[in-house]
């Protein structure tokens, strides 16, 4: 059984009133249990020195950071495997934009939409095998998203992956990537409590930066991947 965790974070408000264009998805990937319990690891130790330092009490948040402290958690994970979405909100519909539900719809839309991206990409990589069996882990701030639509964002995730989608205002059919058997699990994680979220968090920080003083070289990572919507 092949398996992938991914953990996901947001920065930016996906608002029409946003004081910055761009919204921004983040996070990393990894192809088993070991993999994540040690880039957990290494990621923690340093939050603890950084933490000691500081004498700060509670999460590292990027919000709150100085930028050398940042980058000094960013370069923990930056060889991992990693992906990044960001939105320009002045391309949204307007139609999305106007109420809470279809905001959150969106932001459900565009992560599976990332997460597809990512697991295409290591199919042509050949880090999967899409005629073999996988379960796929997907944990995210429970922050980022509307948590009553966990069960459809979990089987939208499923559909996509394993049976297609059909754009009927298109008349398009998009076909499944995945033809094995597949089980997604999705959490909603408090960040507090899990540091690969924390270190999603930073990542996404960065990558919202990037788009906000248009510096690309941040977003130059060697296993990194980058999806622009709409």
């Amino acid at each position: 059984m092949q398996e992938v965790y991914l953990f996901f974070d947001d920065s930016g408000v996906l608002h029409r009133k946003a004081p910055n264009r761009f919204f921004v998805y983040a996070g990393y990937a990894f192809f088993n249990k070991e993999s994540k319990e040690i880039a957990k690891r290494k990621y923690k130790g340093v939050v603890k020195r950084i933490k000691k330092q500081k004498m700060i009490n509670g999460e590292l948040k990027a919000c709150v950071l100085e930028r050398k402290d940042k980058y000094e958690l960013y370069r923990v994970l930056k060889n991992e495997h990693s992906m990044g979405l960001s939105v320009d909100i002045s391309r949204v519909q307007d139609s999305i934009l106007d109420n809470k539900k279809s905001i959150h719809r969106y932001k459900d839309y565009v992560l599976k939409r990332l997460v597809k991206e990512k697991i295409n990409l290591f199919i042509n990589k050949g880090l999967l095998d899409p005629e073999g069996n996988l379960k796929l882990f997907i944990c995210v701030d429970e922050q980022a998203t509307a948590s009553n639509g966990y069960y459809n964002f979990e089987e939208s995730v499923y559909e996509e992956l394993k049976n297609g989608i059909h754009n009927f205002n298109y008349g398009v059919f998009y076909e499944p990537i995945w033809h094995g058997a597949l089980e997604v699990e999705v959490s909603y994680c408090d960040s507090k409590c899990n540091y690969l979220i924390q270190a999603s968090d930073i990542l996404a920080n960065r990558l919202w930066t990037s788009f906000k003083i248009n510096d690309p070289g941040m977003r130059n990572m060697p296993q990194h991947s980058c999806l622009r919507l709409p």
